[in-house]
């Protein structure tokens, strides 16, 4: 749903490619990520234009979307990162940008503290961390241990609670939201989990805009369908 007022405003991007499909895609993606896609450029605060192309004058920050790295201008190579493209944006729009994709999820995490196990729900996750659903609130910098499915495999995560959301402080929420950092030995899960989100992003545009996963736009974004090889 579009935000209301000048908060719209300064949130609207247009793409323009000569690939109909990709700019359906990218679109679609940003929208996701409620930067809301403009047909007019003039309306825009950020233009992402595929290099080469003839824009008229504007007072929009141009990205090219480009083969190779460009020596001056902004930039993003192709394929395109989502995780840089996140980042460019956040960094355009907010005085205080987040650095990781966040997405929505519904999935069952099992948690341990104490040694006693709960059975949770995953509802936001990003690659350094993620909220979840939790019978009892927790203390900031409490140490727990995570396991959930992803991508197919059991993960287990340490983490430590960032903080603790109280039930019934929203009329949604009848039990607590705990956020956490995770903590992992090996750095390569979290390569692992910042592929695996860039791949929801990517297949969730698809599935909205009806392009099938192996159309040749994707291949305009750096994407791969399995997150583990990203770790071995």
């Amino acid at each position: 749903m579009l935000l209301g007022g000048k908060q719209a405003e300064i949130k609207q991007v247009a793409v323009t490619t000569r690939n109909q499909q990709f700019k359906q895609l990218l679109s679609s993606i940003l929208g996701e990520w409620k930067f809301f896609s403009v047909e007019d450029l003039a309306e825009a605060s950020v233009v992402f234009a595929e290099y080469g192309t003839d824009l008229p004058e504007l007072e929009a920050e141009v990205v090219w979307l480009a083969p190779q790295p460009l020596s001056a201008g902004r930039y993003l190579t192709i394929p395109i990162s989502l995780s840089q493209l996140y980042t460019l944006l956040e960094t355009e729009y907010f005085p205080t940008p987040r650095r990781h994709i966040r997405i929505a999820i519904e999935d069952r995490v099992n948690v341990c503290l104490d040694g006693a196990w709960q059975d949770c729900q995953m509802v936001s996750l990003a690659e350094r961390g993620g909220r979840f659903v939790c019978h009892d609130e927790l203390q900031r910098g409490t140490v727990l241990q995570l396991e959930m499915q992803v991508a197919g495999k059991l993960l287990q995560l340490p983490a430590e609670v960032l903080y603790s959301i109280p039930a019934g402080d929203s009329s949604c929420r009848s039990l607590p939201h705990v956020g956490v950092l995770f903590r992992p030995t090996d750095d390569r899960l979290i390569t692992m989990l910042r592929r695996f989100i860039e791949k929801t992003c990517v297949e969730s545009a698809c599935a909205r805009e009806g392009i099938a996963l192996d159309d040749p736009c994707l291949r305009r974004v750096d994407y791969i369908d399995d997150p583990w090889h990203a770790i071995t």
